[in-house]
């Protein structure tokens, strides 16, 4: 439990990074393995059957297989291909077209499951399932307010309407479990004073965030807090007033006359794809994405490397995200998306009838099944769900929903269970064949979460590796600068996770390249450059800035050929990141090769044209490329320069001839 507490609040207060990943994947992983060895919950296997087991088990082995080489011809990408080809070497094709972003995104789903699993553990006892409402209505509370007091201009994180809605289903099913309290422990006369703080703390932060939807989230997100919440209300009404089926029969009526009625105020966007017809963000990147992409999908985090090549030019802060419905048919296929909606539609229903059954403590599974409604309504609309940290409060949500679920969960059983395990493990009778099935039933999720928990723990070593072998690559990264010539007073915008053949690039920042190195280390930094950056290249082709840079190191000890078809990938790899302009302009300019192609001429007027028309600043990097220009690239280059801002060439032409007499 205070695992959960501290990763969960960690990964929402801090951005999603790697460090946010690793400290998941270390403290479940802790977590998991102290659950599966230490304690013996034979309860978790009425939970985990095999129907149960196979739906969660399908995204991990998805993923995995998104990460396998295919053969030709079948499902993998073409960029691949394209890549094998710019590199005159074999790759084998995959689904993915990131396999570093595919294998974080893995990593991810296990920790969510982790948690899923463990709080499902844990919540078999009742008294910690209380304890852990009040720990996650906590934390959705003060990450409600946070994101609430953070200024709109401010990146107030993808989280934050997610949360929100999470935050007044917990407060809703927190004040039903203190007023159902009052109402059995109260004598009559008197009030219990037990369940007040609750109810106290339940209305405070259903005030919280309902505020916090009202003004800082659209009506979509206000809709779905109010259908999850009349799912849990429906549910305490059959349970307090009507307990014969003619009663039960008029509140689902009524609910689901309440859910037509309050579904025809989300604005619906027509003429769109379903899965951002309920965005009210731009959305035109992802609109483009999602008719390119495939059945398989493009790979787990496929969308956030794709997003920058379809987006627009010049489009400013907050820029666009996918909603998390577009976002998993972009990565995981259409028929992906549909499982899922199935899925939870299913769940919903088997939470409903199960809390309908239990003599005691239905809030928990009721609270499951206005969640699934709620997030499936806000998937639409909303990337937030996709977060690490939404998505690890979700999984804690359904885990408590789902461990109280289980038939006889509750102290009585777990000590009863507990005991006949022990009793195996102390020395079953060999000849028993009914008792070994029985103490494998038993056994076998303590084996299932043992197994995770190491899973998790080989992951967080896998993303740890790189960032400790990054130290010793800084002579590497210094000499690739100085290699790439960049103009004088250019920013230096290409990830160092090039270095570190980009394996964990989605969660790293952007570092500053060092200053000049001497010649005698940039010969040997020059093979060692090309050799990392071509390693990248082989596990993410899209990255546009490795390709560029892998150009700029090449074209000195490699044909004029290769250094163009690299410099093509750039260009298609990353056509609209104007911080790549400068260097990408030198390169073009200086290789004959280059000039003298009708494709690249368009490439190269394309670009001079962004530095003209929205790069005013960068301007400067157009008179080192001419003075760096090959003779065809220099009158390439002031043929273009002359159309479009002819009074600049004459500047140029002026500062170029100070700089030579110099």
């Amino acid at each position: 439990m205070l695992a959960e507490l501290v990763a969960i609040t960690a990964a929402l207060v801090m951005p999603e990074s790697l460090q946010s990943w690793v400290l998941a994947s270390f403290v479940f992983a802790t977590a998991a393995l102290v659950v599966a060895i230490f304690p013996s919950f034979a309860s978790l296997a009425k939970l985990l059957r095999p129907g149960l087991v196979i739906v969660l088990a399908a995204p991990a082995l998805w993923m995995a297989l998104q990460v396998a080489p295919m053969p030709m011809g079948t499902l993998g990408n073409s960029i691949w291909a394209t890549a094998s080809a710019a590199l005159n070497e074999p790759l084998a094709e995959r689904i993915t077209v990131d396999t570093g972003a595919t294998m974080l995104s893995l990593a991810q789903y296990c920790a969510v499951l982790a948690v899923a699993l463990t709080t499902a553990v844990i919540t078999l006892d009742r008294y910690r399932a209380a304890q852990v409402l009040h720990i996650l209505l906590s934390i959705a509370t003060v990450a409600t307010a946070v994101w609430f007091g953070k200024e709109t201009t401010v990146g107030t994180g993808p989280d934050g309407t997610t949360v929100a809605v999470l935050g007044v289903l917990l407060s809703c099913a927190t004040a039903i479990r203190a007023v159902d309290q009052l109402r059995r422990h109260s004598r009559p006369g008197t009030i219990a004073l037990g369940p007040l703080p609750a109810l106290s703390a339940a209305i405070l932060s259903m005030i919280v965030c309902i505020a916090a939807l009202l003004i800082r989230a659209n009506s979509t997100a206000v809709v779905a807090a109010l259908l999850g919440s009349g799912i849990l209300l429906s549910v305490f009404a059959i349970r307090g007033w009507f307990l014969g089926l003619w009663g039960t029969a008029g509140v689902l009526a009524t609910a689901t006359l309440s859910f037509i009625a309050i579904a025809t105020v989300i604005p619906f966007r027509t003429n769109t794809d379903l899965t951002i017809a309920l965005s009210t963000s731009n959305q035109i990147a992802t609109e483009r994405m999602l008719q390119d992409v495939g059945p398989a999908g493009s790979g787990a985090g496929a969308s956030t490397v794709l997003l920058p090549i379809y987006r627009d030019i010049g489009i400013g802060a907050p820029r666009e995200r996918p909603t998390a419905a577009a976002a998993i048919v972009i990565d995981m296929g259409r028929a992906f998306l549909a499982g899922l909606v199935v899925v939870a539609m299913l769940g919903a229903c088997i939470l409903i009838r199960r809390s309908l059954s239990r003599a005691y403590d239905y809030v928990y599974p009721a609270l499951g099944a206005g969640a699934s409604i709620a997030l499936t309504i806000l998937a639409f609309a909303d990337p937030g769900i996709l977060g690490l940290g939404a998505s690890l409060l979700v999984a804690a949500l359904f885990g408590l929903a789902f461990g109280q679920s289980v038939p006889g969960a509750g102290r009585d059983a777990i000590v009863s269970e507990s005991r006949e395990a022990s009793e195996w493990m102390a020395g079953p009778a060999p000849a028993s064949r009914s008792r070994f099935a029985s103490a494998f039933v038993t056994i076998w999720p303590r084996i299932a979460l043992m197994v995770l928990g190491i899973a998790l723990i080989t992951q967080a070593i896998w993303m740890v590796l790189p960032e400790w072998y990054l130290g010793r690559l800084s002579s590497l990264s210094t000499g690739v600068s100085t290699a790439a010539a960049w103009p004088d007073g250019i920013s230096k915008p290409v990830s160092v996770a090039a270095a570190r053949e980009d394996l964990l690039t989605r969660g790293g920042s952007r570092s500053s390249w060092d200053s000049a190195l001497a010649a005698d280390e940039q010969k040997t930094a020059l093979p060692m450059a090309s050799n990392a950056f071509a390693r990248a290249l082989r596990s993410s082709p899209l990255r546009g800035d490795i390709w560029l840079m892998l150009a700029a190191a090449s074209k000195h000890n490699s044909s004029p050929t290769s250094t163009a078809a690299m410099l093509k990938m750039s260009y298609y790899t990353a056509p609209n990141d104007l911080d790549l302009l400068p260097l990408r302009l030198s390169v073009a300019l200086t290789t004959d090769a280059v000039v003298r192609e009708l494709e690249f001429r368009d490439l190269i007027k394309r670009d001079v044209s962004l530095v003209v028309m929205h790069r005013p600043a960068v301007k400067p990097a157009l008179v080192a490329a001419h003075r760096a220009a090959s003779t065809d690239g220099k009158i390439y280059l002031e043929g273009l320069i002359s159309e479009l801002d002819p009074t600049y060439l004459d500047n140029m032409r002026t500062r170029n001839s100070r700089q030579g007499s110099r």
